[in-house]
């Protein structure tokens, strides 16, 4: 019984498909941010400076890390199925070749 190829280029189509569910995510995650960062302007009177805050919220930058984790192991496993499309290496390798003649007994 053969054990079955690794390299078939059918793998290519799936490294594809991981590297756009990659892009999606680090697009969800760019939008996850930014939801994370309110920023208020307190108008001041007399003469005092505005007070300029910023807050964070944990949810939303908590999802955006996550998100980004995500996609980084999807290029990983993308570059995996990818190299595994390309190139192998041959599990039974050929003997090697013998240049000399065997000792006659």
């Amino acid at each position: 019984m053969s054990s079955p190829r690794l390299n078939q280029p059918w793998r290519a189509a799936v490294a594809g498909g991981l590297v756009v569910v990659a892009v999606l995510a680090v697009l969800a995650a760019i939008w996850s941010w930014q939801h994370g960062i309110i920023r208020y302007d307190v108008p001041a009177g007399d003469g005092t400076p505005e007070l300029a805050s910023t807050r964070f919220i944990g949810s939303w930058m908590a999802a955006a890390i996550g998100l980004g984790t995500v996609a980084a192991l999807l290029l990983v496993g993308a570059g995996r199925q990818l190299l595994l499309a390309v190139r192998t290496r041959d599990s039974n390798p050929l003997p090697p070749i013998q240049t000399a003649e065997a000792p006659s007994a």
